[in-house]
Parts: structure tokens; C-alpha cells; sequence
């Protein structure tokens, strides 16, 4: 019998995982703050309530996944359900390549088809990371990272907190950090250290700008 989950976030990513999540779990429905949205059904999958009423009206038996591409917003939610006592699983597609001396976080992991992770990495909690992208080896991958698709990650390096790794970028090896909070964009390829806050454009990339 399969375990009960529910997706947060009816957008397109959330029903992207639906359609892997279905085959393994018993979906209740979708969660979305959108109160327009409440009782509609999309894709044969009912959207039941806001955050709220997860909170106050499922069992703690319920697995619960954020497939949400904000990391600040990721981060928020995970933190909140983790306080709350709900369980909250990785989800690695059959096809990811991911070496068995990988050290990959007990929740909240998710990864999509066609990844290939190397030996002596890890993965940390609320990492999402998408289709066809290569993690090389002795990287760690911090809490609340997005790496999008076809991305490439080098070698012995440390991608901090809540980085957002754009479409296609690569961040070549020798690199040693990409900073909390920084945005690596589409197709950039990295070549040097990104500090916190920055959005880094172009091949090679240069900062065009750093939150402040």
C-alpha cells in the first residue's frame, strides 16, 4: 500500500513531480497558497488547501514534498514542516547516477533524470537539482541549493547556501566557492570564486551585481 503525500505548489514544477511522484505514493493533492486555485483539479490532482490547513488538517503520517524553485521559499517551508513534525522525503529519480560514497541528506533531496553524481560528494538538506546535470567529485552541495538543468559542477568545491545555478552554466574546476545566496546565470561559465550575493553573467562570468 502506497504512503499518502502531498505536493506544495501547483505550479508547473510541482506537477512535473507528480507525475514521478505518482507511481510511488498515494498524492492526496496539492497545496498552494492561491486560494483561487483551492478545490480545482489540475491534472486529476485536487488542489485542497494553503499551508495553513496542511498544518492543521493532515496527519503527521503524510509525506509532504516542496518542489518549489525560490530557495528562500524552499528553505522557509522545509523549516517550517521539519518544526511541525512532518516527514519530508528525498526524491531521486531511478535514472540519477550517484556514486555510493555519496553522502546525500536524509530529507528533502530531490533530483531529476539523466543526473550523474561523482564519488566523494554530498548533498545537504532542501537540494533540488534538475535534469542532466553532473555533480564532479569531492563537491559539496549545500542546504537550499537550486542547480537547474545541464548544468556542470567541478571538482573539490563548496556551493554554499542557497546558490541558484542557472540553465546550462558550468563552473569549472579550481573554482573553490560559489557564495551563499548568489545567482549563477544561464549558459555562464565560472571561472573564479563567486562571493555571496552576486549575480555572475557571461563566459567567462563577471559580477554585475551583489545584493545588498
Amino acid at each position: 500500500m502506497k504512503d499518502d503525500c502531498v505536493i506544495i505548489g501547483a505550479g508547473t514544477y510541482g506537477q512535473v513531480y507528480a507525475e514521478y511522484l505518482k507511481e510511488l505514493y498515494h498524492i492526496i493533492g496539492f497545496i498552494d497558497d492561491n486560494v483561487v486555485l483551492h478545490g480545482k483539479k489540475i491534472n486529476n490532482i485536487e488542489v485542497i488547501g494553503d499551508f495553513d490547513y496542511l498544518l492543521s488538517n493532515l496527519s503527521k503520517t503524510t509525506r509532504v514534498f516542496v518542489p518549489i524553485g525560490s530557495n528562500d521559499v524552499r528553505e522557509q517551508l522545509l523549516n517550517k514542516l521539519w518544526h511541525s513534525g512532518f516527514a519530508t522525503p528525498n526524491y531521486i529519480h531511478p535514472t540519477v547516477n550517484i556514486d555510493q560514497s555519496v553522502k546525500v541528506a536524509k530529507r528533502a533531496v530531490y533530483i531529476l533524470q539523466g543526473t550523474n553524481v561523482m564519488p566523494l560528494s554530498e548533498l545537504r538538506e532542501g537540494v533540488m537539482i534538475s535534469a542532466g546535470t553532473t555533480i564532479s567529485h569531492h563537491t559539496v552541495i549545500d542546504a537550499g541549493v537550486f542547480i537547474s538543468f545541464g548544468v556542470n559542477v567541478g571538482a573539490s568545491m563548496f556551493i554554499e547556501n542557497k546558490a541558484y545555478l542557472g540553465i546550462g552554466c558550468t563552473i569549472m574546476t579550481g573554482v573553490k566557492s560559489v557564495g551563499t545566496n548568489s545567482l549563477i546565470g544561464a549558459g555562464a561559465v565560472v571561472i573564479r570564486d563567486v562571493p555571496a550575493g552576486a549575480t555572475v553573467v557571461g563566459n567567462p562570468a563577471k559580477v554585475i551585481k551583489i545584493k545588498s
